[in-house]
């Protein structure tokens, strides 16, 4: 559903200026187009990189890991550079089952940034693959 009005929203945003080009001409549509662009960029991306986290239903629950370490994801190519990743271990007490819970890539290498800071992954209780490794204590633009 969110989806849908999103959509909804940038077909009327993308019919404004071609309405504006036809009655005043091309300069004011090229100034519209950058904020349009602009807008996308801080409107639209916030929402879809927020969307994973969101993702979790209501009952989900914060897991604090043991260790965290970080590692060079071979299996993964962006831009021809191999990113980053920080794997959260994990060993449930009751179970003694062992989870390792991987977050996204970064470009830069977050170790320096990882000295006395704790991520935490937030898990579905039903389904551990259901998950989310909190960077946001990390700089924004690793």
């Amino acid at each position: 559903m969110d989806i849908l009005v999103a959509i909804v929203i940038i077909l009327c945003i993308i019919s404004i200026p071609l309405v504006i080009v036809v009655g005043i001409g091309c300069l004011p549509f090229i100034i519209l187009l950058a904020l349009f662009i602009l807008g996308i960029k801080m409107v639209i991306n916030p929402w879809f990189a927020n969307r994973e986290k969101s993702r979790l239903d209501e009952n989900h629950i914060l897991i604090i890991p043991q260790r965290q370490t970080v590692r060079v994801d071979v299996n993964m190519n962006v831009n021809g550079y191999n990113p980053y990743v920080i794997d959260c271990y994990y060993t449930d007490e009751n179970t003694g089952r062992q989870f390792v819970f991987t977050s996204k890539p970064f470009m830069t290498d977050p170790t320096p940034y990882l000295n006395g800071v704790t991520l935490g992954v937030f898990v579905n209780p039903v389904d551990y693959s259901n998950y989310y490794v909190d960077v946001s204590k990390l700089p924004p633009n690793l």
